[in-house]
């Protein structure tokens, strides 16, 4: 009997010091990329105050949301932090810490932190960073303030920008996921974009602030040639799981899911693990010519409302994440880890390849180089600046290997390539130009090498 006393007080024994440590560990610190491999734990990540917002539904509730960016990068995560809605909010740009548990519900995901010691500056000295851009919460606070102004925001966008529309209407948002945004900025984008700008792509807007008498909301009014893309939206990953209302807020965005393909009735569907999971597909020529019957793996598109089948369709483009951008000889440095690591390369000296984006005419000195030929195919571009003249034309989609030297830009807050040597490909083939199209569309070719079938008179 004595023996087990003493096993029941050595097991009572252990188990509270294991709660006892439980309780006194510090959180792993993690990237923000990161938090979704850890549903359910208590973490610490670290970036910048970009947004908050103090009891957002008007409850009175003790609890502020906040979004916070990584320091040198574009992926922001929503923190719900239950505090007293008075406490001090440190200012915006300022470098935070924060611990709370990762919390996923119906797709969405943030941090639930509580308590004053939850949130608090990265150092002693509560350093910050200093936008090039005004972030969405300083306009929402006082509007009127710019009020019939040009501003410049800083933010993500809601919807994808499609190169063939003259119009859109969507919302600057200060989150990538429309789900854990904490302000929508309504925009009206008129012209057209060169390449489609995929929905939750980190953007710099110039506009023009007004208010909406008719629809009593704030709008920004933009060209979109005043459109800076400073990373490009990811691919969004759907899931069976979710509720299928859910599809309807990624219309118009390039998504991945798991599915076998199968034809029923003269139309293609992808099947999921349950017989109930079924999604309309919409394959290419080209795909249809591989072999589709029975192929199971992860596909790649844009989600569009078909009106054809009258319901959400995933229309499959030959897009594949699976690209291999970038990849040149051993003495060549990817534009990618500058990217990624700007400051480690900082007035360094490096040769790279790439492809210019759009064209630089023989009067111009600057422009951007991609690790990839077109927008589907390119994971990152920078800022080129070339120093030196440069008699002709460098046309959208030519290949350049060049000599560089990287450098910061305060003024413009970001990093630039300063070549003073380079080496130019073949000229892509010119863009032909159609006189049904008319000026509304060859306005947008404006600069760039192109063709047109005509007779030439002397008038």
């Amino acid at each position: 009997m004595a023996k087990l006393w003493v096993m029941f007080f050595t097991s009572l024994l252990l188990v509270s010091t294991m709660n006892f440590y439980a309780v006194i560990r510090e959180p792993d610190l993690i990237d923000i990329d990161e938090i979704h491999e850890y549903p359910r734990e208590t973490v610490k990540v670290k970036g910048v105050l970009t947004s908050f917002v103090v009891d957002p539904y008007g409850e009175q509730a003790d609890r502020i949301d906040l979004q916070v960016r990584e320091v040198d990068g574009h992926s922001v995560v929503e923190v719900r932090w239950f505090v007293d809605r008075d406490n001090d909010i440190p200012p915006i740009g300022t470098i935070i810490t924060v611990e709370g548990e990762v919390t996923e519900w119906n797709g969405r995901i943030w941090l639930s932190s509580n308590g004053y010691g939850a949130i608090e500056c990265a150092d002693s000295d509560c350093d910050s960073v200093e936008y090039t851009a005004m972030q969405l919460v300083e306009v929402a606070m006082n509007p009127q303030e710019f009020a019939n102004m040009s501003v410049k925001v800083d933010g993500y966008l809601s919807e994808p920008l499609e190169p063939d529309v003259t119009y859109h209407s969507l919302s600057l948002m200060d989150n990538p996921s429309y789900g854990n945004a904490d302000h929508l900025l309504y925009m009206q984008v008129e012209g057209r974009v060169i390449d489609w700008i995929e929905a939750g792509s980190h953007v710099e807007i110039s506009g023009w602030l007004q208010y909406d008498q008719r629809s009593l909301r704030w709008r920004l009014l933009v060209q979109a040639t005043a459109i800076e893309v400073l990373n490009e939206g990811s691919i969004v990953d759907l899931s069976w799981e979710l509720e299928p209302y859910t599809l309807t807020y990624e219309v118009g965005k390039n998504v991945s899911i798991d599915g076998t393909a199968t034809q029923s009735s003269d139309s293609w569907w992808l099947i999921g693990d349950s017989p109930t999971d079924r999604l309309c597909l919409l394959p290419s020529e080209e795909v249809l010519d591989e072999g589709l019957e029975g192929v199971e793996q992860k596909w790649f598109g844009r989600l569009i409302w078909s009106t054809d089948e009258a319901t959400i369709c995933l229309r499959l483009d030959g897009y594949s994440a699976e690209n291999t951008a970038g990849n040149f000889g051993d003495d060549v440095t990817p534009l990618l880890d500058v990217a990624e690591n700007p400051f480690d390369y900082l007035n360094q000296n490096h040769t790279f390849e790439g492809w210019i984006t759009d064209p630089i005419s023989p009067d111009y000195d600057k422009g951007y180089v991609g690790d990839g030929p077109d927008y589907f195919s390119r994971q990152t571009k920078l800022r080129i600046h070339l120093i030196g003249e440069h008699a002709e034309y460098i046309e959208g989609g030519q290949s350049i290997r060049f000599n560089a030297t990287i450098i910061w830009s305060e003024s413009e807050g970001r990093v630039i390539l300063e070549a003073r040597s380079w080496t130019l490909g073949q000229a892509p083939a010119p863009t032909t130009l159609n006189w049904g199209d008319g000026y509304n569309s060859w306005k947008w070719d404006i600069g760039k090498l192109v063709v047109i079938n005509g007779e030439a008179v002397m008038d």
